[in-house]
């Protein structure tokens, strides 16, 4: 795929128009908008701070049986 140049002035000022008219569009949300945001992120942390303990306990076990049975096949 070629890179698209604009030799173009009129191309050029329609492209550019509609990227600043596109960034200008979506620059104000609203206060639901980023109290919503807010509390999706608060709870994905709370989230991530639930599941640690139970990582831990995962790779603790497997660890563990790893273990066992390694000592357990050279005792017998």
């Amino acid at each position: 795929m070629k890179l698209a140049t604009f030799t173009k002035p009129k191309t050029a000022l329609i492209v550019l128009s509609a990227l600043v008219g596109s960034t200008t569009a979506n620059a104000a949300l609203p206060a639901e908008a980023g109290d919503a945001m807010t509390a999706i992120a608060t709870l994905i942390t709370d989230f991530i701070a639930a599941g640690w303990p139970i990582v831990v306990s995962l790779v603790v076990g497997t660890i563990g049986i790893k273990l066992f049975k390694k000592f357990s096949a050279k005792v017998s």
